[in-house]
């Protein structure tokens, strides 16, 4: 088996399969901590994202956006791919 490049953040996420069924994340320890770091920032910024650009095993970049919500509203709807909100 070949090893995933340390040079680059790699991280998948795997959608929830049904109801209670879990959301998966694997990744190399540089995605992870890209995950991480993006985290921090939305909660240390609540007011703009947080943002990680990671590769996922196709060595696709895409970018995750992490939002800090304190209500129902913000919380329901899911976001249009395109509008990041």
């Amino acid at each position: 088996m070949s090893e995933l490049p340390k040079d680059y953040p790699m991280l998948h996420i795997y959608p929830s399969k049904g109801t209670r069924q879990p959301v998966i994340i694997k990744g190399n320890a540089e995605g992870l901590c890209a995950l991480v770091n993006a985290l921090i920032s939305a909660i240390a910024h609540p007011n703009s994202s947080g943002i990680a650009e990671v590769f996922n095993g196709d060595a696709e970049v895409y970018e995750v956006v992490v939002h800090l919500v304190t209500t129902h509203e913000k919380l329901s709807p899911v976001p249009d791919q395109n509008s990041q909100q």
